[in-house]
């Protein structure tokens, strides 16, 4: 209450700011904090492919969070995006409740969003599942706390880096950065509606650039763009092209990751439901690698940010203001007004034969399935109830998802195996508003919906973004034409053909409410699975124990002692298994330089330039991790070292934490 008071009388008695001839408009904080994933040993999310374990880190996963506040701190909003695969409900769930032990009733449903950048080169395992399938690689409790903690902790940094200050609103195109991996889909909409657009996805990103007393804080943008550029093949933590563009601009604004306050540059997600970065169509490019072309993406987006940052003029004012709603989307009833064709009802949840062909695009799925199958089948039926225990699909829930061939069902059982209640948001920071929805949105859908939101609101509003992945994940959203085509983003557009007017009649009710400032009430609760879900434990490193460390404490000798600039040094170290001693922020490397007397550290294992992987030689023996560092052509010169830490097992059950260092080499 104290800090509150005196952030009030300080915007009251504000000087006229360096960037504005006006006041301060909002309050706001910005926060930032690690959340890192298992890095060995753990199945990848998204691409769902039980081969696809994680092996070491290429970029780590940061949770990046913004608060605005108006002046007497009334209202505020909380945005947060994450470089993980999905953000599960029972995240938010969590997240809140720890913030009521904080902040009592500061931070709620309706005034936090979480949304998840959607990389597919993360951890999983922080799901609640509901059966003995793990649907999504299982459930640890320690991975799913860990993300927790970090998002918490990047709130209440940005909690209590509330400050007077401005937001600005900048808009622009970014070209080269995707492509509609369905278009065949794309097409089935109305010409007249696809006519009112220049290109099959959405380019246009929209950003917001945070200014304090201190100068620019931090940056906040949208734009559609699967995290898909480090294909299946990969087995590297990254945050992918999304990732690289948040890595690229805060190392640009001299962040070290190592202190509170430093810039935050969040590259959120918005609706990239059909849109692929891989620009060949074929699960590659537009790079000679995955890498290479993570890059480029996300070089792309950096380029149109920074010059949006460079270039915003226009502030955001005005009030601040939200609605949120629990819906059932289980059994639904659309109306006429948005589904055009009388009164309809989504389905309860189920998974098509298209989804289990994948995304051909981005990789594709089971040899036996492929996209746009329509048709049930009775031996593939038999196989999957073989495979995965689900039982055969009930004729009700076959009717209503038509024409979708039902893989399996998750919403029909009684508890369904996924839960068959969303949460939406609507809120407004001046004349932005925001629509936060737990799906993957289609390019087209995502226009309806914005559209629908914009309709209901007043003058005020010149700008609807969508940020997708928010507070819970519901698969696909197609548009009902690009549903009965169905292509793989239908086969997993879960509640059916009327999944997006559900939407639309929701995000309408929702901007009503706010401009009409009425209250909105939601009866619905969600159905908490914490605590009830089958838990698994991360590897205790048994296999790799050890009679003693001290061997740890030495290298592997160097494969050679001199480099040229743009070659990459490796190194080779004896290692525990980090899974095992798992934190989220433990560091695994970095990269010396000797200047006169002192080693200091120019690049770890935050930077784009190195790399850590862990590999097993034989059982009961120590991991290898191979360390390696990208030099440029212009590296300076000089005598160089690299640095491994970690934990290590020994054989009577404790943990003893190693440093080792390489030999040096030399950089000519």
């Amino acid at each position: 209450m104290k800090k509150a008071l005196t952030l009030f009388i300080t915007l009251l008695l504000m000087p006229i700011n360096a960037y504005s001839e006006e006041p301060y408009e909002y309050l706001i904080g910005r926060g930032m904090s690690d959340i890192t994933g298992p890095a060995f040993g753990i199945q990848l999310w998204g691409f769902g492919r039980e081969d696809q374990i994680s092996e070491g880190i290429h970029i780590r996963q940061k949770a990046r969070a913004f608060i605005i506040a108006d002046a007497q701190l009334n209202r505020r909003i909380v945005f947060v995006t994450a470089d993980i695969g999905s953000i599960e409900h029972h995240i938010t769930l969590e997240v809140l409740s720890r913030l009521k032990d904080q902040y009592a009733d500061q931070y709620q449903i309706d005034n936090v969003i979480i949304s998840a950048t959607h990389t597919h080169a993360a951890p999983t395992g922080y799901w609640h599942s509901r059966t003995d399938l793990g649907l999504d690689g299982g459930f640890y409790p320690q991975h799913f706390n860990s993300i927790v903690d970090g998002i918490v902790e990047s709130i209440g940094k940005a909690h209590e880096d509330l400050e007077p200050g401005n937001i600005y609103i900048n808009r622009g195109r970014v070209e080269n950065a995707g492509i509609n991996r369905s278009l065949i889909a794309y097409q089935q909409n109305p010409e007249a509606e696809r006519k009112q657009y220049s290109d099959s996805i959405d380019k246009d990103m929209t950003l917001l650039k945070f200014v304090d007393q201190s100068g620019d804080i931090g940056l906040l943008n949208w734009l559609p763009v699967h995290p898909t550029s480090m294909t299946f093949f990969n087995r590297l933590i990254s945050g992918d092209n999304k990732g690289y563009a948040s890595l690229n601009v805060e190392r640009q604004n001299g962040v070290t990751y190592k202190q509170d306050n430093e810039f935050v540059a969040a590259f959120a997600q918005s609706n990239p439901g059909d849109v692929t970065p891989n620009l060949n169509l074929n699960n590659t490019g537009p790079g000679k690698d995955d890498f290479d072309s993570t890059k480029i993406i996300g070089e792309r987006q950096v380029e149109v940010a920074l010059e949006l940052f460079t270039n915003a003029s226009e502030l955001l004012k005005g009030k601040i203001d939200y609605r949120q709603v629990y819906v059932d989307l289980s059994h639904f009833e659309v109306t006429d007004t948005f589904s055009g064709q009388g009164t309809q009802h989504t389905c309860p949840s189920a998974y098509g034969y298209s989804f289990a062909g994948g995304s051909t695009e981005d990789g594709g799925g089971h040899f036996l399935f492929k996209e746009g199958m329509t048709e049930q089948s009775m031996f593939l039926d038999f196989l999957i109830k073989i495979i995965t225990g689900a039982p055969k699909s009930t004729d009700a829930v076959r009717r209503c998802q038509s024409p979708k061939a039902v893989l399996f069902e998750t919403g029909s059982s009684n508890p369904p195996l996924q839960s068959q209640i969303r949460s939406v948001t609507v809120a407004r920071i001046g004349q932005l508003a925001i629509l936060a929805l737990p799906a993957e949105v289609t390019t087209m859908a995502g226009r309806r919906l914005r559209q629908t939101v914009k309709a209901q609101l007043g003058d005020w509003a010149t700008d609807v973004v969508l940020a997708g992945y928010s507070n819970g994940y519901a698969g696909y959203v197609t548009t009902p034409e690009e549903y009965d085509l169905q292509q793989y983003e239908a086969g997993h557009t879960l509640h059916g053909r009327w999944t997006l007017p559900a939407y639309q009649q929701v995000a309408a009710q929702l901007a009503t409410s706010l401009q009409q400032q009425t209250v909105l009430n939601s009866p619905l609760a969600y159905d908490d699975w914490r605590g009830k879900s089958p838990m698994l434990k991360l590897h205790d490193g048994g296999l790799n124990r050890r009679t003693e460390a001290t061997n740890f404490d030495r290298p592997l000798p160097l494969e050679q002692k001199i480099y040229t600039g743009g070659e990459t040094v490796t190194t080779r170290f004896y290692s525990g298994n980090p899974t095992a001693h798992y934190n989220r922020d433990d560091y695994f490397m970095s990269v010396e330089m000797l200047q006169g007397q002192s080693w200091v550290k120019v690049a770890d294992d935050h930077d784009w330039s190195t790399k850590i992987r862990w590999s097993k030689e034989k059982k009961l023996k120590p991991l290898l991790a191979q360390l390696s560092w990208d030099t440029l052509d212009d590296t300076m010169a000089g005598q160089y070292r690299m640095k491994h830490t970690g934990f290590v097992a020994l054989s009577d059950g404790s943990t003893k934490p190693f440093d080792a260092t390489s030999d040096t080499f030399t950089i000519r």
